[in-house]
């Protein structure tokens, strides 16, 4: 056997894309033809232009094909990201895929199929599957390659799976939603933003707990710009003195959030939504309009919770936290809590009140100042004086989703099999250099090692301070690319 490398340029069928380029880097091994034998490439590199605007891209075939068999098999994180990547590339790339990888293009339509049955009309699932039959109909997409499909990719579990979710889905209705936000003057005209939100459902309620005070001539101007079946309850929220400093303390969103769940608690809708009121800084858009059709659709009454963060928290231990985590639910921590950053969430009407109303209120007087905030501060508080932002409601952080039902632990979304396949998109990308094609190449291929990298040297350097300017701090509505 040897290794081949190949490269296609298929002609051009679409007027738009004249100017493109495309190009295929084929690894495949090559062996001895016998009779009904089929290999297909592994790896892909795409790059075309349309315009101005340039992609350079690369998938595997046999990575989808594994994690594709994963996922059907034991739950495990469904290539969503590279199933949408697949099916929206132009259609004469799509053909020249399917031409060197037929399951592979296949599958990707079926597993789009499943989600959109959760987040569109069922015609759209229809669609994409119709399009799989399509391709395998094609004449070039011979009996050979059509036993591959059926025996090497799980063709069948896939349409089964999507028989059984348009099955569970059938029937569903639309579900009631309250939207709470606490608002210390952010600009809300978002939720009227068509551009930035694409719907709201027929039965939603707006809560916005004003934390700072203010002119609410606000209410009027955006009760006129959001539409009639939206109903929109504005409250003042004033924060208790802090008993150790005598000062007013901003309780951030925790104040609200809990006393939102007490006044409503035998009135609350169908889902819940816990929201800053610049939501964008931790959670796309995106996200939070996937979750809005779902509920629209009642495709998501199974939700029970889920975290609407992009970034993740980075676990922490200190006895501050040790001490409002057993005050809060009777009982010491005993691991470390994992969970998004940002507290904004997503919960289900029977989820919170799995919990009694007494416990969500003896949480509220833990946070709302009647207990004296006594945490020593270490690193940057970000406050104007000291004791002004609540550390209780800070730490709290790093445990609404106990608060709300969920383990200590809080998976990925990408990783936790009881969400809605639509909401297990994967999470935020680091970016990272290459393995094999970068400065850590020697390293990792063995050439170099870190017991030759002289360690005085090197303990000399991290000891020594060095100016690299001064760090930026980015939300996710700064333009990240998550």
């Amino acid at each position: 056997m040897r290794l081949a490398a190949l490269r296609l340029r298929p002609a051009m069928v679409q007027e738009d894309l004249n100017k493109s380029l495309l190009s295929f880097l084929f690894f495949a091994f090559q062996v001895l033809p016998v009779d009904a034998q089929a290999t297909y490439p592994s790896e892909f590199r795409m790059d075309w232009c349309v315009g101005d605007d340039c992609f350079d891209q690369s998938i595997s075939c046999a990575h989808f094909q594994l994690r594709l068999h994963s996922y059907y098999a034991e739950g495990s994180r469904p290539p969503l990201r590279e199933a949408f990547f697949l099916v929206t590339l132009p259609p004469v790339y799509q053909r020249e895929l399917l031409l060197g990888c037929p399951g592979m293009m296949v599958l990707a339509h079926l597993l789009l199929a499943e989600v959109r049955l959760y987040t569109h009309d069922p015609s759209e699932a229809a669609t994409l599957s119709a399009r799989a039959q399509a391709m395998m109909e094609l004449p070039e997409i011979t009996a050979v390659h059509l036993e591959n499909i059926k025996y090497a990719w799980p063709l069948q579990l896939a349409m089964q799976r999507i028989a059984n979710t348009s099955l569970m889905l059938d029937g569903r209705r639309p579900m009631t939603v309250d939207i709470v936000l606490p608002r210390c003057g952010e600009d809300l005209s978002w939720l009227a933003n068509g551009s930035l939100l694409q719907l709201l459902p027929a039965r939603t309620r707006v809560f916005v707990y004003e934390k700072c005070g203010g002119d609410a001539s606000f209410v009027e101007y955006l009760s006129m710009r959001l539409e009639s079946h939206i109903q929109l309850i504005h409250t003042q929220l004033d924060d208790a003195v802090d008993p150790a400093t005598g000062l007013a303390a901003r309780r951030d969103e925790c104040t609200a959030y809990l006393s939102h769940v007490v006044r409503e608690y035998d009135n609350l809708g169908d889902m819940t939504l816990f929201l800053h009121g610049d939501p964008s800084d931790h959670t796309p858009f995106g996200l939070l309009n996937i979750l809005l059709r779902g509920i629209s659709l009642g495709t998501f009454a199974g939700l029970d919770f889920v975290h609407l963060g992009s970034p993740r928290l980075v676990a922490t231990y200190n006895p501050c936290q040790n001490d409002i985590y057993e005050r809060a639910f009777n009982h010491p921590l005993q691991g470390r809590l994992f969970t998004y950053c940002c507290s904004q969430f997503a919960v289900s009407k029977r989820r919170i009140q799995q919990r009694p109303l007494e416990e969500y209120a003896k949480m509220l007087q833990l946070v709302d100042g009647s207990v004296a905030d006594v945490c020593e501060r270490i690193g940057p508080s970000y406050e104007k004086y000291a004791g002004q932002r609540l550390s209780h409601c800070f730490f709290l952080e790093f445990m609404w989703h106990v608060v709300f039902g969920e383990p200590d632990e809080l998976p990925l979304r990408a990783d936790e099999p009881k969400l809605p396949l639509p909401l297990r998109l994967k999470d935020s990308d680091e970016s990272l250099p290459s393995l094999w094609k970068s400065y850590m190449s020697p390293v990792v291929g063995g050439y170099a090692t870190f017991q030759r990298q002289n360690f005085e040297s090197w303990l000399h350097q991290v000891r020594t301070h060095t100016d690299l300017g001064r760090a930026v701090q980015k939300n996710f509505g700064d333009g990240l690319n998550f």
